[in-house]
């Protein structure tokens, strides 16, 4: 893919592809944190020609940001940031969809992406976890692929251990050079295909109805919502305002 990172905006290509299965994307009251001339959040909830159930779709685009550099903590980077995160409908646990990318202009860019499964159960695993694994072999020699978190990366962000207790068995953590954009693209694109496929199956995947399975994905789901309530990175943007609970 023959595009520039440093302006690319990868949220909303995101955004665009997820609604291309899900269909119609409606709008929603939303108070942002963030400052205005920067970007914003958006979230967004079924609407009429929403083709399969979701919970709620979360969208981040941030631009011309300052955020910390991760190897000097008080070097302040010019990037844009790009979080989007989809919920499952209840009564349709799909994994959860997140991928968080914070490109450091002309440096390296930051990217967390995962499809978070709703059931440890092996059936569902075969199905929505195992095709991760694959993904994530693809990818491990990337120059800045993070196989194994060190304990400097908790000391930074220490909510981030119990964010990888839901993680599935391919999440993707890394801070790849920039130069290796198209490769950084592949994988962002390869990630949310395989999660529009889960989509596309959803209306003939019977794991999806069995009410052991619905009811351990709620569970699992309010866990995630409130490790989710205590994440606060305000602090990477010190331009940005703080959150308030």
């Amino acid at each position: 893919m023959n595009l520039d990172m440093n302006t690319f905006d990868i949220g909303q290509m995101i955004f665009e592809r997820l609604q291309v299965v899900f269909g119609e994307f409606k709008e929603t009251e939303f108070k942002s944190f963030t400052r205005s001339n920067t970007g914003g959040s958006k979230r967004y909830i079924p609407g009429e020609k929403t083709k399969v159930p979701f919970e709620s779709l979360m969208v981040t685009r941030l631009f011309k940001v300052e955020i910390r550099n991760l190897r000097d903590r008080e070097k302040l980077d010019l990037s844009n940031s790009f979080v989007n995160l989809l919920m499952p409908a209840e009564a349709l646990p799909l994994p959860i969809y997140a991928c968080d990318v914070d490109v450091h202009k002309e440096k390296y860019v930051h990217v967390i992406t995962d499809l978070i499964p709703l059931s440890k159960g092996p059936e569902y695993r075969k199905v929505y976890d195992a095709p991760l694994k694959n993904l994530k072999e693809k990818y491990k020699n990337l120059p800045g692929m993070v196989l194994k978190t060190p304990e400097e990366i908790y000391k930074i962000f220490p909510v981030m251990k119990q964010f990888e207790s839901f993680s599935s068995s391919g999440k993707i953590f890394g801070n790849i050079p920039i130069e290796f954009a198209p490769q950084i693209m592949n994988l962002i694109e390869d990630y949310l295909s395989i999660y529009c496929s889960f989509v596309r199956g959803s209306g003939s995947a019977e794991i999806l109805r069995k009410e052991e399975i619905i009811q351990e994905a709620k569970e699992i789901k309010k866990d995630f919502i409130g490790m989710m309530a205590q994440m606060d990175f305000s602090n990477d943007m010190p331009s940005q305002p703080k959150r308030s609970g």
